[in-house]
Order: C-alpha cells, then sequence, then structure tokens
C-alpha cells in the first residue's frame, strides 16, 4: 500500500475520537506536549503510524512550521490555483489550522482533521472529524503536497472497446485493486476525441468528435 493512502486511512481511523478535558488527547501525548491544541500533533501523528518518514511530513506541533516545511521545498500551493488530491494537507486561516485532503468532488473540499468540531471554523475542537467546504471557502489557505513514496506500478497492455465504431484499440495501463485504468490523454490518441479542462469548474473534459475522426480515417 502506497502511503497516501495509509496515511488516509490512519487519520480516517480516528474519526470520531474525543479530547478530555483541557486539550488531553493522545497525540498530545504521544508527541510530550499534552493539553495543547493538537491538529498539527494529530497530522505528525498519522504520518508516524503509517509509516511516513519526517522528512517527508515533519513531527510538529505549530501550524505555521509546518507550511514553512512545505513553502522551502516547493510543495505549497495558494488557494486558488491547484488542485488538491486525496493525502494533502489543507491549512486554515493564518496557518491557524490543518487538515487531511479526503477527497475533491463538486467543488467540495472533503478533509479529516483533529481538534476541530463538527460544524463551524474551529482549530482548537474537542475531538476527530470529517469536515466538508466549498473549495472557493474564505478560510482555506492553501495546500501542502507532501512527497510520498507510491507504490511502483506495472504497465501493462489494456484493450478497450470503441463501441461506436466497433474496434478494439490498445494502449498502456496499469492494474490497481481490482481495476485497470488508462491515462486520460491515451484516450486522446486513440479514439475520436479531444481531451481538454475546464478552468471554472475545474474538471477535465471531452468533446466527441466522430465525423472529423471518420474523414481522418478515410
Amino acid at each position: 500500500m502506497d502511503q497516501r493512502k495509509k496515511m488516509l486511512e490512519t487519520a480516517a481511523a480516528q474519526v470520531g475520537y474525543k479530547e478530555g478535558r483541557n486539550n488531553d488527547s493522545k497525540f498530545g501525548l504521544w508527541y510530550g506536549m499534552n493539553n495543547q491544541p493538537w491538529c498539527m500533533m494529530f497530522i505528525s501523528w498519522c504520518a508516524e503510524k503509517a509509516g511516513i518518514s519526517r522528512d517527508i511530513i515533519p513531527k510538529m506541533a505549530y501550524v505555521p512550521y509546518a507550511a514553512d516545511f512545505f513553502r522551502k521545498r516547493g510543495l505549497w500551493h495558494n488557494k486558488g490555483n491547484y488542485m488538491p488530491v486525496p493525502g494533502d494537507l489543507v491549512f486554515y486561516g493564518e496557518n491557524d489550522h490543518i487538515g487531511i485532503v479526503e477527497k475533491v468532488e463538486k467543488g467540495r473540499l472533503e478533509t479529516i482533521e483533529g481538534n476541530t468540531s463538527c460544524k463551524g471554523n474551529s482549530s482548537n475542537g474537542d475531538g476527530v472529524y470529517r469536515r466538508s467546504r466549498w473549495l472557493t471557502d474564505s478560510w482555506i489557505k492553501g495546500f501542502a503536497h507532501p512527497e510520498y513514496k507510491e507504490d511502483k506500478v506495472n504497465i501493462i497492455k489494456i484493450t478497450i472497446t470503441d463501441i461506436d465504431r466497433g474496434i478494439d484499440l490498445e494502449t498502456d495501463g496499469f492494474y490497481c485493486d481490482g481495476t485497470n485504468y488508462i491515462r486520460l490523454r491515451d484516450v486522446e490518441k486513440l479514439a475520436p476525441v479531444v481531451i481538454g479542462y475546464d478552468e471554472k469548474r475545474r474538471m477535465p473534459t471531452v468533446r466527441i468528435n466522430y465525423p472529423q475522426a471518420a474523414e481522418n480515417l478515410g
């Protein structure tokens, strides 16, 4: 399992955890600085339990230091010019709070966050929660893209069927968790489509172009 997936699974397993009185948490105890706000300690704890080295996600308790760590390595992205992916870290406010990106869907940022609350924008809440916000939420400051170590993927030949033309096409791809995958750009080379990107909606676009393709193919 790659580190990105392990990080998410480790964080997800903590959803529902509640702290004790006065910020008493197992994450603060693990860090050696209990009874303090622990959102960054939660991130560090998850990384440690997932087997991620501290040169990828540091052991820190102070969110601004973590933001600076990723900026210095060129792994920081301001909100608005980057589409976060699962496993990224999201920073809020003036680096007041941090969470883990679980997914982005239909313009919503889904996260797992420690030391927050079930609603509102709390940087010192009572537990670990899943949260959902619009990507345009004003509290979102930016994202860090840790350099996780990914599992090696074996490239294989995959056959796809063009139903409209009744032909099989072969391309490079890979097999993962029971599913075959190919790159979207490779489809553009095989089939009469044009792959693009909608900047406003922040998602890939596919335009079918069969008349032109038929003419080109003769």
